[in-house]
């Protein structure tokens, strides 16, 4: 009778309680797996980053050394080097460690920017001047002041440019 139908009642409530509950720890339980990968993941990512841009300060600190071999070369002409040898030699040394210097920047993904006639970029480009020039665009470089760099994609030194005054 009535004892067994309530006691039929009884569990089938007390059976959709447990169910609801389960359902709930079970639900509970997958967020806790996604926040783990997630924590993972991300983890793993700051680890890749960081061995990728531990050289960055590092490497920052080549480019003025880069920057100096860069004006070596250019101080001396052609013409006073055939004039002299050990001029001429001097010239090569500072040519090969220049050369060199940039492979080593090359094998690490630090990429030289040399920005002439380019759409200005504020991540890369950095305005010292402007110049009135109608024949182009206002988001435009007139001319580069210095060349910037770029370390696996991340701007470590802004390429200084003149850019088109409107």
């Amino acid at each position: 009778g009535i004892n067994a139908e309530y006691g039929v009642a009884a569990l089938e409530a007390q059976l959709a309680e447990e169910s609801k509950k389960l359902s709930e720890m079970k639900d509970r339980y997958l967020r806790a797996l996604a926040d783990g990968e997630n924590v993972r993941n991300r983890t793993k990512k700051e680890l890749e980053d960081s061995k990728v841009f531990s050289i960055q300060s590092f490497a920052k600190d080549l480019l003025p050394v880069s920057d100096v071999l860069e004006k070596a070369l250019e101080s001396v002409s052609e013409e006073e080097r055939a004039k002299s040898s050990t001029l001429s030699n001097l010239h090569e040394g500072v040519t090969l460690t220049y050369n060199q210097l940039h492979q080593v920047f090359k094998r690490h993904n630090l990429v030289k920017i040399n920005p002439i006639d380019e759409e200005f970029d504020p991540v890369y480009h950095e305005a010292m001047f402007q110049v009135p020039d109608a024949t182009k665009s206002s988001r435009h470089h007139h001319e580069r002041h210095s060349v910037g760099y770029v370390l696996q994609n991340r701007s470590i030194r802004p390429a200084k440019v003149g850019v088109v005054k409107e």
